[in-house]
Formats: C-alpha cells, structure tokens, sequence
C-alpha cells in the first residue's frame, strides 16, 4: 500500500487526463503525479511508489499491461525497471486480436483508452483492495457501452459479458446498463429532423445545500426578473427563426431552472406564452414545477394550459430533519398536497427526484421517504446518488455535516431500484458525475412510456439541444463526423441580461461555422 506519492507513468497512449481520474478513486488526488511519455521520466523519492501504464501496437491488434512497483527513489530505478528489470508486485495485462475487434462488441474492443483504463484499474483494485462498481468507468454515459453492444444485435448475457470483461464492471451494474440501453431505445422512435428545446429559468426561493446549478435566491434578485425576461424573448425569438429556416421538428422542450414556479403567477404564465408563441407544438413539454412552496394552483393551471405533457414536483426528501437542513422551505406534507392537487387537476406524467446520501441520512430515513412517494405513485422516480460538488455550499462546509458511508448509499440506492419496480417503473436513463458518493450513479425510472424524451436526448446525444437563457449550453450534433459542438450561455444573470445580443452572436456563429 502507497505511503508517500504513487506515479503513473503513461506509454503509448494519450490518457493522462483519464488515469488521473481513474486513480484518484482510490488514492488521495493530491498525492497522484500523471506523466506521459513527453512529460519525461518521474523523479520519486524513497517510499514513493510507481505504476507503468503501456499500450503496444502490433500488426492485427494491440495489448495493453499495466504494472505496481511497492517503492522506486530515482530516475535510475525507473530507467532499469523500463528496459526489464525489476519484478512488479503487482501486475495486468489484456491483448485484444483482429478477431476480437471484429466479432460483435468490437466497437469497445478496438478503444484503446478502454482497454488501458480497465488493466490500470485492475491494478489499482488489487494493489488497494477495493473494487469500484462501474470498474474503470468514469465517464458520465456509461450506457452508451451497453448501447453499442445492442446494435451490433448482442443479447443481454453477451453485453454483460463483454462489459464486465473489458471494463471491470460489476455484473449487477452491467445489466443495468443493458436494461437502460433497451428503455432509451424505445424513445427514439422517429429518424426525422428535430431539435429538443432547454430553457433556464436560473431563480429559487432558496439555494439548496448540495445545489451546484445556476440558480439566484428570488427575493434578492426579483428586479432582474423582468429584464431577464426581456432577454430571454429576445433569444428565444432568435432561436424559433432559425428552426424555422431549417425546417425542423421540435422533439421537446424543457423549462428547467433554478426553479421555473419560484416566478409570479404573472411572471410564470409571461414565460410560458413565449414558449408557446415561439415554439408551438412538440411531441414532449416538461415544466419543473419542483419546489412545493412556489406551487400554486394557479401556476398549475397555467402549466396545464400552456399544453405541457410532464411536470417534475421534487422532495430531495420525504423527512423533515433533512429538509430543514438542506435549506427547504417546505415539509413533507406540503409536497404530498401539491402532488394530490396536481393529479386532481389532471397532470398525468408526473415526476418526483430524490437524493440518496443526503448529509445526516441513515437508510431507515431514506426507505421512509421510499414509502411515502410510493403511496403518491408518481409516473417517474429519478434517484440521484449524492455528489459533493465544488461550487456547493456543502463542498465549502463539508466537514460540517455527517456524510454517509458508502455501503451505506448502496443499500438506499438497491432499496430505491425495488420500489421502482413495485410502482411499476423501469430505468430508462442513467448518468454519472465526479465526487459521487460510493461511485455509483443517478438513475431515471419510469413507467413504460412515461419517461423523459428529452433526458434520454441529453444522454444519448443523437439530436441537437439548442439551449437558451443564463447557463444554458447549446449543443450541436453533427452525426456524419460524430462529433458535438457547443456553444455557453454566460451564468450570471446580469451578465446575460447585458450580453444577450451577444449570447446569440455565439449561437449564430456556430451555426454558421457547422451547418
């Protein structure tokens, strides 16, 4: 076990970036030194530790070997070690042939950065005696794996297989993907020209703790509200002429935020006749109506005649405490009487978010939580795995709050899988981000046909995003070079109000430039 720092030397292959990641899952971060073949050899001292990470190519195929040494001190050491010497204490190695980069699957087969990632990670598993639940997955759309192997026709058994084979991936995690892979095929049921719609609505009552999107407390900010309003016609306006002009579809629109019902009555139904003004009809509208405390039913019935087809009303949490403490203005009860007067009025695609891991929480909070959204029976369930992220509140306090032990976040993450199943839900979208809690994922369940198109769009990125207000990042996909071209939103609010005009400067720019 690495005392003092741990290097990994990278050969062959361009993937500092990735070993970094990868090994910090298991090592302190900031004692992890990643060097490629440009940056020269490492220059440990005594108690230090190494790890040579090499791919080789030759003539049908490629192998890749990854190699522990317990305690190297110089650049000599190195040197011996690289022309032979020295016996790792610890070591992998997989060879990938023609035969195997041609079978089915062999899309995955012939990644070279896979390959690598998966021999270092077996190392780094067996060198610190833990194992990782996606394996040398670090990426945020794990899914697009098991996606692949669909389409090369492999079954269930044989995508499991090769995943787990060629990424360390455990066999639960893997079926996972697989049954998320089928779901998400399932929304992509139509191979014309559209475009999906994002609109940021970055206002809240409150900012949560574990809250890293773009998002201003409303009493403070609500005499921006209006101009920021103003501009956000204007780039909507922008945005609807050039759909026009290419004659697309619209597959859906997503009023997200902050939260889009923490706006007036006034406000809200201003925002939600220019969406409809600009652009009319899609085959999905999602409004976040979230938070309990700015629902009211007069925004419900706003959303309803606006024609949206979902709606998201979110608890985080069904316990007190922890609403309290992660700055909620509302109780448990206050969102069970929102939820009733949502179906009451007859919104019937109804979608709950939930957060396992929450600081404070032990497993009897969250299955609490579990039974009472299974008694609202909402049509989605999207269950988030807690991630510490830089520009929380909480990452800035953490030591402040009692965070939950990883075994601890899996039990509530399997607990909120099987009450899923039994309201008769199954995954449809999956997602990863950095600094979650035991590695694991956030997950979207649905019942058959009541999922989110537009969350499987962001996941599966087979059609363009054109995004609009502060924070929003456009993304154009340009399928016959696969490839996805951006263009961002300032986030702050000021900002976007003074420089919308150059905001969709931005836009036309890479429209011109791509399309």
């Amino acid at each position: 076990m690495p005392e003092g720092r741990l290097y990994v030397l990278i050969r062959g292959i361009d993937m500092a970036y990735d070993a970094k990641i990868l090994a910090g899952l298991f090592y302190d971060r900031s004692k992890i030194t990643v060097a490629g073949e440009k940056d020269g050899l490492p220059c440990p001292e005594a108690g230090d530790s190494l790890i040579i990470l090499e791919k080789k190519e030759y003539e049908g195929g490629f192998s890749a070997e990854a190699a522990f040494y317990d305690s190297v001190s110089t650049q000599v050491d190195i040197s011996a070690i690289l022309e032979g010497s020295g016996n790792p204490s610890c070591s992998h190695s997989m060879n990938i042939t023609e035969e195997d980069m041609n079978r089915p699957g062999g899309v995955l087969m012939r990644n070279r950065k896979i390959i690598c990632g998966t021999v270092l990670y077996f190392v780094l598993r067996d060198v610190f005696k833990k194992e990782l639940p996606y394996g040398s997955l670090t990426g945020v759309r794990p899914a697009k794996l098991a996606s692949s192997c669909l389409e090369d026709g492999m079954t269930e058994s044989e995508t499991v297989n090769l995943l787990e084979r060629i990424t360390g991936i455990s066999r639960e995690k893997a079926r996972l993907l697989y049954e998320v892979a089928c779901q998400e095929k399932s929304y992509m049921d139509s191979d014309d020209p559209e475009v999906n719609i994002y609109i940021g609505i970055p206002f809240c009552a409150s900012r949560c703790l574990y809250c890293s999107f773009t998002s201003y407390p409303i009493d403070r900010m609500s005499h921006l509200v209006d101009p920021y309003l103003d501009a956000l016609e204007r780039e909507l306006e922008f945005g609807a002429e050039w759909i026009k002009s290419r004659c697309l579809g619209i597959n859906s629109i997503y009023i997200g935020g902050g939260t889009p019902t923490a706006l007036t009555e006034k406000q809200f139904a201003r925002m939600l006749s220019m969406v409809g003004q600009y652009f009319g009809e899609s085959r999905e509208f999602t409004v976040e109506a979230g938070r309990p405390d700015t629902i009211t039913q007069k925004k419900l019935q706003i959303i309803k005649a606006s024609g949206a087809t979902r709606i998201s009303i979110n608890p985080q949490s069904m316990n007190r405490e922890t609403l309290r403490l992660i700055g909620r203005n509302h109780t448990p009860e206050d969102i069970a009487e929102k939820f009733r007067l949502a179906r009451e009025m007859g919104f019937d695609n109804i979608n709950m978010d939930i957060i396992a891991g929450l600081p404070g929480e032990n497993l009897d909070m969250f299955l609490n939580t579990l039974q009472r959204i299974e008694e609202l029976r909402p049509d989605n369930l999207t269950v988030h795995t807690m991630a510490i992220k830089r520009a929380s509140i909480l990452h800035q306090n953490v030591h402040e709050y009692v965070t939950v032990p990883d075994e601890v976040v899996d039990q509530m993450i399997e607990a909120a899988r099987d009450s899923a199943s039994r309201m008769g839900m199954k995954p449809y979208y999956l997602y990863r981000q950095k600094n979650m809690l035991a590695n694991l994922e956030n997950t979207g369940y649905a019942v058959p046909g009541k999922g989110c198109r537009y969350n499987v769009e962001t996941m599966v990125e087979r059609q363009s995003i054109l995004a609009f207000g502060a924070g929003a990042i456009t993304k154009i996909v340009i399928p016959s070079e696969n490839r996805i071209e951006r263009a961002d939103n300032v986030k702050e609010v000021a900002q976007y109000v003074e420089r919308v005009e150059e905001m969709i400067a931005r836009k036309e720019r890479l429209f011109s430039e791509i399309l």
